[in-house]
């Protein structure tokens, strides 16, 4: 069936950020998981109706549903909430803010949801704009109305309207700085709408021109931006609608600084703004860990008065549980129902909705206990490539095994059927801490364990570099089509993530102090030291004097620096040019190029579903353990070329590439001086032993033998036929004191015997040695 090979439905196992966003590819079953969706849908209610912001903690272990849920929520919810999606964050505590701003601005600016499930022709972030918009508006348009209304409006009403709006909202909000309100109301106008949202998002690579062009004065300073964090969640408010920030992938978040940022990020959502939906979706051991840690006065404000829980508090968390029987059935189904699987069953003239799988093979994946989304999905990936290959074989065999009597079913009991204990994390309804439990699954669910039928043969495993390939370029395809471009921070990341990865444990990595002298430093500043050596590796896309101000701060580095700044931040202005210029006379400046962050920006999310455990069911050959699979990334030709690797590696060792002798060696200073004139007559280089090789290629070996007699310099300019016996004591003085002045006879200063010419020849002038006190310090 080579027709179908190519049309398996359940290779993809995890939901990725593109998926998230993008909405003809999404699959669901509303009746998985229906219980922790409708404790999502109950909180975005409660905030909607009292405007009091909310956290939930969504726990389970990987593969377990997580990303799916909050997927769903966003489909589910449509334009009733603005939807932000933080993945991965960074591991600089005092850069959350600039993360959250920028990640949430990114989300808004992708397209808002209609009630009938489809895209609107605006974004989230003009969505929230009409709102505000709304109050000078005398029509009560719905937001379809208002956009088609807006398009015919002249670009004076235009700018008068938004005036008149900034002044509303400066009314409301008299401590919100003019220009924050001022660029939220200009996304409406279409000249402005791409500079107006990176202004908001952090970005500070803008020009003069561009700021001009946008009315504000200088880029949003990092004092601001938890103001606009905050004032996001008001305007929302008045728009009537939730803002539900997803904060996913936090398995790096693990330090007790990352916490408390993490806890003063919270405690500002809840005291100092309203209408936000947080939800945190965390593995089973890592909320372990947040449990214990986390503050009283954060239980206080989010939790639930528990005397059995921890300081009292217990946390508000979803659960997410294993799906069972009849939910393994709908999902397979659902999988199954593709279209492409459709159109190809038609074409074929097959009745069957679950061709080309059978009903044994059904009825093997959803017997047993309760088992996770991702594990079903790959055992049944595994079972369909078996069965698309089966037309491989002989017509014969495969009508003489067809003619074979069915095997008997499978018993529905799982007494009845050989066991395999499965580790699986198991919550109670008590929301008491998961407890991991052997729970029976039977052998067939287990993708190694499936014995192949009759009439299949078993197929080799994919390889696991071309799935992990398969992955990165699906990674680097989304970070294309981002909206936003990454900041320093996410460059900075992704470094961290590059070294890590290519370069062989351990990696001490600690922080530069650029950020201890100069607060508003945009970037990341770093020192990684591995194999003896370290390299220092600075990110800035800051303009002007905050960009100045860094480059003071490095102009002096020794040639161990690599400053890196995305393509899309300019460099000009001349005193910003003379200090680059001053850096690079010994360090490194790259201008990273768009297709490099986004290969930077993929191994990032390719990592961070790897550390989630979204890889482990793989069927590949190896298996996708976490040393195979970052193994094959390490060979991946993407990283392996990146021209910024090479930089690196060059970078974190100067000193191989600098042969010679110390600038404040003596000697060469006497060594110099003499070989220029030395060269022309052939007798003074054998007095100079330095300057043997330079005498005449074939009168080496005669000029080197009487060097171990220096008492007889005249005998070497008549020695071109040296009498061979007259040499032949001079060979154990040839092998040991002269070598070492003919290899090296710069970097290895010559014996002490050697260092002063004989008296027959002539010294070089004097004029031209060093004065004695250099002479006399060696």
């Amino acid at each position: 069936m080579p027709s179908y090979a190519d049309l398996n439905p359940f290779m993809s196992t995890s939901v990725g950020e593109n998926d998230l966003w993008n909405a003809a590819s999404f699959l669901d079953v509303p009746y998985i998981h229906s219980v922790p969706f409708g404790a999502l849908r109950i909180a975005v209610d409660q905030v909607r109706a009292q405007h009091r912001s909310q956290v939930r903690f969504v726990r389970g272990a990987g593969g377990s549903g997580k990303s799916h849920l909050f997927a769903r929520l966003r489909r589910e919810c449509a334009d009733s909430i603005f939807y932000a999606y933080a993945p991965n964050p960074p591991l600089q505590p005092e850069a959350l803010e600039n993360f959250i701003l920028t990640r949430f601005v990114g989300s808004l600016r992708h397209p808002a949801r209609n009630k009938e499930g489809k895209e609107a022709p605006y974004s989230q972030l003009r969505l929230l704009a009409y709102a505000l918009l709304k109050p000078v508006v005398e029509q009560d348009f719905t937001f379809p109305q208002l956009h088609e209304a807006w398009a015919g409006i002249s670009l004076e009403t235009r700018k008068e309207m938004i005036h008149q709006a900034v002044q509303l909202l400066e009314a409301d909000h008299p401590m919100v700085p003019r220009s924050v309100l001022r660029c939220l109301l200009n996304v409406l106008r279409d000249d402005k709408e791409h500079l107006a949202a990176q202004w908001l998002s952090g970005a500070a690579y803008l020009t003069e021109n561009e700021l001009k062009y946008l009315g504000v004065p200088e880029p949003l300073a990092r004092s601001e931006m938890a103001v606009v964090i905050q004032l996001f969640g008001k305007l929302a408010a008045q728009a009537g609608s939730p803002v539900v920030l997803v904060l996913d992938q936090l398995d790096l978040v693990v330090t007790q600084p990352q916490l408390d940022e993490m806890q003063r990020l919270l405690f500002a959502l809840i005291d100092q703004s309203e209408n936000w939906v947080v939800l945190i979706g965390l593995v089973v051991e890592r909320f372990a860990a947040w449990d214990v840690a986390l503050s009283q006065a954060l239980r206080g404000r989010v939790g639930v008065p528990d005397s059995n829980a921890p300081l009292g508090f217990r946390l508000p968390v979803i659960d997410m549980l294993p799906i069972a029987n009849e939910q393994k059935r709908l999902l397979l189904n659902c999988r199954l129902e593709t279209p492409a699987l459709i159109e190809q069953r038609q074409k074929d003239g097959i009745t069957s909705a679950i061709h080309p799988l059978l009903e044994e093979d059904v009825a093997r994946l959803t017997a047993g206990g309760a088992i996770f989304p991702r594990h079903l999905l790959a055992a049944a990936a595994e079972i369909y490539a078996m069965r698309t290959t089966q037309s491989a074989l002989p017509p014969e065999i495969v009508a003489a095994v067809a003619a074979q009597p069915a095997p008997p079913p499978v018993p529905s009991l799982p007494v009845a059927a050989p066991v395999v204990p499965v580790a699986v994390a198991v919550v109670e309804e008590t929301k008491e801490s998961p407890a991991v439990a052997a729970i029976p699954v039977l052998a067939a669910p287990q993708p190694a364990a499936l014995p192949p039928p009759a009439a299949v043969q078993p197929v080799s495993k994919a390889s696991l570099a071309e799935k992990v390939d398969a992955l990165l370029q699906q990674a680097v395809a989304a970070a294309k089509a981002e909206t936003v471009s990454p900041s320093a921070i996410d460059l900075g990341e992704r470094t961290r993530d590059l070294i890590e990865l290519m370069v062989a444990p351990p990696v001490t990595i600690s922080e530069g102090d650029i950020r201890k002298t100069y607060d508003n430093f945009d970037g990341s500043d770093r020192w990684f030291e591995w194999g003896g050596s370290r390299v220092r590796i600075v990110t800035s896309d800051s303009m002007r004097g905050s960009f100045i101000a860094v480059l003071e701060r490095i102009k002096e580095a020794a040639g161990d620096t690599l400053l890196l700044r995305n393509d899309i931040a300019p460099v000009s202005g001349q005193l910003t040019m003379e200090l680059l210029n001053a850096f690079k006379a010994k360090n490194t400046f790259h201008h990273i190029p768009a297709a490099e962050a986004a290969i930077l920006a993929a191994l990032g999310s390719v990592l961070a579903a790897q550390r989630e455990g979204s890889y482990d069911q793989f069927a590949t050959e190896p298996p996708a353990t976490k040393e195979n699979v970052l193994a094959a990334l390490r060979s991946h030709p993407l990283l392996r070329e990146l021209r910024f690797w090479d930089m690196i590696q060059k970078r974190h060792a100067p000193k191989q590439v600098q042969p010679g002798p110390p600038q404040s060696s003596v000697l060469s200073s006497i060594i110099r001086p003499s070989a220029a004139p030395v060269v022309k007559p052939p007798a003074v280089p054998t007095a100079v032993p330095p300057a043997q090789p330079v005498a005449a290629a074939p009168a080496v070996p005669a000029a080197v033998s009487p060097s171990a007699p220096v008492a007889k310099p005249p005998v070497m300019p008549g020695a071109k036929p040296p009498p061979p016996p007259s040499y032949t004591g001079a060979t154990k003085p040839l092998a040991k004191p002269p070598a070492p002045p003919i290899s090296k006879p710069i970097a290895k200063p010559p014996a002490p015997p050697m260092m002063k010419p004989p008296t027959a020849v002539a010294r070089p002038p004097a004029a031209k040695l060093p004065p004695p006190s250099q002479g006399t310090a060696a």
